[in-house]
C-alpha cells in the first residue's frame, strides 16, 4: 500500500508484546483503535467475526466521511450498517497470498458507498495483487473458493515436489522446479486463451 503511495500506516495490537514484535515494520503500532481511527481517511476492520460488534461500537462515532474496508468473513455489509448507521463499508474478500502481493481479492460495496470510494478500494488491493468487484451475494462462495484457494494449490505443489522426490530428484531442484513449473503453468493459462484440457493435451503423449 505504501508502494502505491496510499501515505502513513498506523494499525493496532492488544498487547505490549505484540507491538515489540512487529516493531520493525513500516507501520505506526498503537494499543488504542480510537487513536488509529481519529485521523485516519480508510479504516481497515481486520478482526474475527465474533470481534466485530465490539470494535465496531468502540470506534462508530469516529467513522463519519470516513472508508471503512471490512475482511471479516461471512459479515455483510447489511450487519455493520446496522451496527454504524450510514457507515461506508466496502466488504473485502482477499487471501494469504497478499502477504507476497498477489491476492486474488473480491470486493463489494455497502448501500452507502459511492463510485470513486469503490474505485478507492478497487485500487488499493489491485496494489496488492488481483481485485475484483462482485456483487455481496457472492462473497461467502468467494470466501470459500479464492479466499481458500492457496491452500488447493500447495496440496498440489506439495504431491508435486514429492513425486519430484520419488523419482529421484534432490529437494532443492524439485522444490524449485514444482514452483516454477506452477508459475508458467499460471501465465500459460491465463495469456494463451485456450481451455486447460487443450493446453493439457499439448503436453499429453498418446499411449503414455
Amino acid at each position: 500500500m505504501l508502494k502505491a503511495g496510499f501515505g502513513k500506516l498506523i494499525g493496532t495490537v492488544r498487547t505490549m508484546r505484540r507491538k515489540e514484535a512487529i516493531r520493525n515494520l513500516p507501520v505506526t503500532i498503537v494499543l488504542d483503535n480510537r487513536e488509529a481511527v481519529k485521523n485516519a481517511d480508510i479504516v481497515f476492520l481486520c478482526v474475527k467475526p465474533y470481534q466485530v460488534k465490539k470494535v465496531l461500537l468502540e470506534i462508530s462515532g469516529l467513522l463519519r466521511d470516513k472508508l471503512l474496508i471490512s475482511v471479516a468473513a461471512a459479515v455483510s455489509t447489511s450487519v455493520i450498517e446496522k451496527i454504524v448507521e450510514e457507515v461506508k463499508v466496502v466488504r473485502a474478500m482477499p487471501n494469504i497470498s497478499i502477504i507476497a502481493g498477489y491476492s486474488a481479492t473480491a470486493i463489494s460495496p455497502g448501500s452507502n458507498v459511492t463510485e470513486r470510494e469503490l474505485a478507492i478500494a478497487k485500487e488499493l488491493f489491485d496494489s496488492m495483487g488481483y481485485c475484483i468487484v462482485v456483487d455481496e451475494q457472492y462473497m461467502d462462495a468467494v470466501t470459500a473458493f479464492s479466499g481458500s484457494g492457496p491452500a488447493y494449490v500447495l496440496v498440489f505443489y506439495e504431491a508435486l515436489l514429492l513425486a519430484g522426490l520419488k523419482i529421484g530428484l534432490p529437494r532443492e531442484i524439485a522444490s524449485e522446479l514444482a514452483i516454477h513449473t506452477l508459475i508458467g503453468s499460471v501465465h500459460l493459462l491465463n495469456k494463451a486463451g485456450k481451455h486447460p484440457a487443450e493446453l493439457r493435451d499439448m503436453v499429453i503423449t498418446p499411449g503414455g
